[in-house]
């Protein structure tokens, strides 16, 4: 199974605030939002959750780690978790980052992390560089990341490796000077010839000896006991025991035979067969035909609707698999799976009509908050409000005839020109005014209130009962596998009526035949016991059509001759132990001898390879480096001529078919240089031109820079069958979309995972459109990114699973 990313949780990461989980469980998975959302943020969590870093951020900033975490992150930490398959350990990566340091584990190790980086993920900034940063060349390493890439796919580091390496085979000396025992060994070459031809032929006397042993103790010993000079005595002498041992039961075993078949003879002269041979061949010709038929079912259709009815069991335990009715099962499981269909589907229905509730009743909150608090505010600034106060005035007014006071005495004259009558009206006025407009706002305010503590209390309510994240995320992966299986369980309805018919057809004719051989219970039984008693005698059976007399008869003779052969093996075995000590004597010497003349032999086969290896080896170098000279040139000629420029090529000239050069890698022209990959353009009706970034035009360069990147991910075996790619369509006219679409659609049939965040809505919609699923099993999630009323960031996902078209079915 080839590795999938599953499921991605990020919080508080870069511009995304607040926790966010998405499926990423989809062959393609297409990303949207506006500037600011959070698209470039998720892309960039998944390679953090991946390789332990953010590569595309650090080429632009080494301090990229201080901006990691969320300006107003809680706890001013960001959190990604990423859960994959595939990848020889399923733990998913937990990683933190709190703007110093990066802690957790990620999901790939330092090799595929370089590959993902180079070759899976393209970033939006990196785009635009791509081909600079390809071509771009440090102070510490010569090679170029391209370069780097060609190298590593021909294995030219290995080669030049290994011509380097090998530099010393080109004078003899140099290998003299580093083996010294070459000398020694020339001149012990004699001396050791003589000990080894000596040790040769005592082991060869030895063994002269050990073999006459040996014969006469096998002559004495019988074919059921092994014996040979590797035999321990002691090992011999337990098995002549248990060879003696076995004959006196193998003698017991004879008797009891003996004694049966003296009681089947006297059956056989009572039993009478029925002669149904005619019925019976034509019972097992029917019975042969339909278990064929049978067979042929569960090998092939059946097996499938096992599987099915298999994989819906473990989501509904009471579904049957019943093997007798195929079309009971059948029917259980479509029944099972169409009713949890609607059960999630209305589930799913009613929580999204509790999300757009609850996001009408909070503005409604918000607004009547915000009504309570202008209430107040209007209220604070209302001053001598006082009705009481208005009446007392009213009362007083009647009694005043001049300008004196008639509750202080003093004139009013004194303080104002104005008549203390109109006075005392003008006071009444306002305090009555004042008062009216305090009731109507409290009166207000209390209305208010009133209704938001309902709406308050209808938002707890139905807040209360919505589906938590994490099961609404589960709601939507499991209406998917309930399509799916209802798409499988409807294709295969007329599989389990055919199944049901041949297993009610086996089963008749099983019966049919069992109805005859019940006739034949006893002469079979009894034909069976002979046969059991041959096979214990180590005897062929007897023909079918042989009568039951004679094949006791025979069988009554072949257990007197074996009683004769177990009694003569025993008494030999009995006189075979007595032989065995002075074999044992025998092996003990020739196991000293052969460990001398292994000894001696290692030491000469030693010997020899030093003194002839030095000149093989220099022999062996010498050629080896020429052949990895000529294996180098015509490898980076293959290969830069028949696979990267043919996909490059194709790549490009199917996204801009109008531009007139095309990007190439340089064919190295110098043999038994070192390889430095560069780039150029080839004009289609003949020649050469400079470098992409001086012949193409911004959008045309953007598509060598893409169809580049592509090829690269295409033409090596797919380690991390990943492409994630952030906004590609930069530059880009309708025709370079469409043919870039149809590129994505080729690449998913291909096994990839392909990943593309887009910033335009009507090209978010073109892409999910011309990418949907196509067959059975096929899936699309769309991710798209918002903000809340808070500012927390949204991303609402949806999987798209493949359901066929009825009204084309129908």
């Amino acid at each position: 199974m080839p590795p999938r990313l599953k499921f991605l949780t990020v919080e508080d990461f870069r511009s995304i605030r607040g926790p966010v989980g998405v499926s990423l469980d989809a062959p393609v998975v297409l990303i949207h939002g506006p500037n600011g959302t959070g698209k470039t943020s998720l892309l960039a969590a998944i390679e953090l959750a991946l390789t332990g870093a953010v590569p595309s951020l650090a080429r632009f900033d080494n301090t990229y780690l201080t901006h990691l975490p969320h300006k107003r992150a809680r706890e001013g930490t960001a959190r990604i978790q990423l859960q994959a398959e595939g990848l020889g350990d399923d733990t998913p990566a937990d990683l933190i980052a709190d703007g110093i340091t990066i802690t957790g584990r990620a999901l790939l190790d330092t090799e595929r992390a370089r590959f993902y980086t180079e070759r899976c993920y393209l970033a939006q900034a990196t785009l635009g560089r791509l081909l600079e940063i390809y071509e771009h060349q440090d102070n510490r390493r010569s090679d170029s990341p391209l370069t780097r890439f060609v190298k590593e796919m021909l294995g030219l580091e290995a080669i030049d490796a290994v011509i380097e390496g090998l530099h010393a085979a080109g004078d003899v000396r140099r290998f003299r000077e580093v083996a010294p025992s070459y000398w020694s060994a020339r001149a012990d070459a004699p001396q050791l010839e003589q000990s080894v031809a000596a040790a040769v032929k005592q082991t060869q006397e030895l063994r002269d000896r050990i073999e006459v042993a040996g014969a006469k103790l096998r002559e004495l010993a019988d074919p059921a006991v092994t014996v040979d000079h590797h035999i321990s005595s002691d090992a011999l002498r337990v098995a002549l025991l248990q060879a003696a041992e076995e004959s006196e039961r193998r003698l017991g075993v004879l008797a009891s035979i003996r004694r049966d078949l003296a009681a089947a003879s006297n059956q056989v002269q009572e039993a009478l067969a029925a002669d149904a041979s005619g019925e019976r061949v034509s019972a097992e010709q029917a019975s042969v035909v339909t278990r064929e038929a049978l067979s042929a079912w569960r090998s092939g259709p059946g097996m499938e609707l096992a599987t099915i009815i298999a994989k819906v069991q473990q989501t509904f335990p009471d579904v049957s698999a019943s093997s007798s009715d195929p079309v009971t099962s059948h029917g259980a499981a479509a029944v099972a799976v169409k009713a949890a269909r609607e059960r999630s589907q209305a589930l799913a229905d009613t929580d999204d009509a509790d999300a757009k509730t609850i996001a009408e009743l909070q503005v409604s909150v918000r607004q009547g908050q915000g009504r309570i608090d202008q209430i107040d505010r209007e209220l604070a600034g209302v001053e001598g409000a006082n009705r009481e106060l208005a009446e007392a005035l009213t009362a007083i007014a009647s009694h005043i005839e001049d300008e004196h006071c008639p509750v202080c005495g003093r004139d009013f004259g004194e303080v104002s020109e104005a008549p203390l009558a109109a006075h005392v009206s003008e006071e009444v006025a306002r305090l009555v005014t004042a008062a009216g407009r305090v009731e109507a706002l409290v009166r207000d305010r209390s209305a208010t209130a009133s209704i938001l503590a309902e709406t308050e209390r209808r938002l707890g309510d139905i807040q209360s009962r919505r589906i938590p994240a994490e099961r609404r995320d589960r709601l939507k992966l499991e209406l998917a596998r309930l399509a799916e299986w209802t798409t499988s369980l409807d294709a295969i309805a007329k599989t389990a009526i055919m199944g049901s018919r041949l297993i009610r057809e086996a089963s008749q004719s099983a019966q049919a035949l069992s109805l005859i051989d019940s006739r034949q219970t006893s002469i079979s039984g009894l034909r069976a016991e002979l046969a059991s008693h041959a096979s214990a005698l180590s005897r062929s059976p007897a023909p079918d059509d042989m009568p039951l007399h004679l094949i006791a008869e025979d069988l009554t003779s072949e257990i007197a001759k074996q009683s004769t052969q177990e009694a003569e093996l025993k008494s030999s075995r009995e006189q075979a132990i007595e032989t065995l000590d002075f074999l044992a004597e025998l092996r003990a010497s020739l196991a000293t001898a052969e460990a001398d003349y292994a000894a001696l032999a290692k030491q000469q086969q030693t010997s020899a390879l030093r003194r002839c290896e030095a000149e093989r080896r220099i022999a062996v170098a010498r050629d080896l480096v020429t052949r990895a000279q000529a294996v180098r040139s015509e490898e980076v000629r293959r290969v830069f001529n028949v696979e990267l420029n043919a996909v490059w090529r194709e790549l490009f000239i199917r996204l801009a078919p109008e531009e007139d050069f095309v990007p190439a890698f340089a064919l190295p022209e110098v043999s038994g240089r070192p390889v430095e990959a560069v780039l150029e353009t080839l004009y289609r009706a003949g020649g050469k031109g400079g470098n992409p970034r001086a012949m193409l035009s911004a959008g045309n360069l953007n598509t060598a820079a893409l169809t580049l990147f592509l090829a690269l991910h295409l033409s090596v075996p797919p380690t991390l069958p990943w492409l994630v790619i952030d906004d590609p369509v930069q530059n880009m006219d309708d025709v370079h979309i469409a043919q870039f679409a149809a590129l994505l659609r080729t690449l998913k049939q291909h096994d990839r995972q392909v990943i593309v965040a887009v910033h335009n809505r009507q090209l978010f919609d073109y892409l999910a459109l011309e990418l949907s699923p196509a067959i059975n099993g096929d899936r699309l999630v769309t991710i798209e990114l918002g903000r809340d009323a808070d500012g927390m960031t949204t991303a609402p996902w949806n999987l798209t699973a493949f359901e066929p078209d009825r009204a084309i079915a129908a």
